[in-house]
């Protein structure tokens, strides 16, 4: 996926993002987060629509999971 930003701020140059499904998200945050990790989200994309968390590996990469939201 390729996303052009129009608002200004500080994004990543690159990171690694990983489809999932939509009732994934909340146990993975979840999960990571009872292991330690540093997590931010579930964050909502009403643009997609989806919903993503961001987090590092152990060496500082910048990692997403995504799941697409079903429009209702």
């Amino acid at each position: 996926m390729v996303v052009l930003q129009e608002e200004t701020g500080e994004f990543s140059l690159q990171h690694f993002a990983f489809m999932v499904d939509e009732a994934d998200i909340e146990p993975a945050a979840a999960l990571l987060r009872e292991r330690g990790v540093d997590v931010e989200g579930p964050v909502v994309h009403e643009w997609m629509p989806a919903k993503s968390l961001y987090f590092a590996d152990p060496d500082g990469n910048a990692l997403e999971l995504c799941a697409p939201v079903k429009e209702k």
